[in-house]
């Protein structure tokens, strides 16, 4: 039994024509992201990249929140490295990941092995089995008491893998 077609009134309503983005879909689409290399599921092009080209790539204010996330967690952990993984700037002491930053709509996630640390400021947010974040929504957040702290803790723990 085929079904029946539904009435041209609604069906007139929903076609588009080729090409149509809604208003709210275009604005997502306004900064380029960089493309994977090769077939679907290839190496991206900044993988490996110096942290610096993640950070710069964000648009303002979050730009300013992960620069300044980036000088803190440079003070904190003198001599951890930082590179590009997955599109973000992953911060490591050795082979252990610590620390990432993460642009979100609103400012900035640093993410963190939050599970394993203790939180007396209550500063981590999130329910992942591992990861935690702390979200930033400007740039003055980023020295609220407890930070510094978790971020030292944090390359202590470090998580292999990520």
């Amino acid at each position: 039994m085929a079904k029946a077609r539904r009435s041209s009134a609604r069906a007139a309503t929903r076609s588009r024509p080729a090409g149509f983005v809604k208003a709210k879909d275009a604005a997502k689409r306004t900064r380029p992201r960089p493309a994977a290399a090769g077939k679907a599921g290839g190496e991206r092009s900044d993988k490996g990249a110096p942290a610096k080209v993640a950070i710069e790539r964000l648009p303002e204010p979050a730009r300013a929140i992960a620069r300044a996330l980036d000088r803190l967690i440079r003070l904190c952990v003198p001599g951890c490295t930082a590179s590009v993984k997955w599109g973000n700037a992953v911060y490591r002491t050795g082979d252990l990941a610590f620390a990432a930053i993460m642009e979100t709509k609103r400012g900035v996630n640093l993410a963190l092995p939050g599970a394993a640390l203790s939180d007396p400021q209550g500063l981590l947010e999130g329910t992942g089995k591992v990861m935690r974040h702390v979200k930033m929504h400007s740039v003055a957040e980023v020295s609220r008491a407890g930070v510094r702290e978790l971020i030292v803790a944090a390359s202590e723990v470090g998580l292999k893998g990520m």
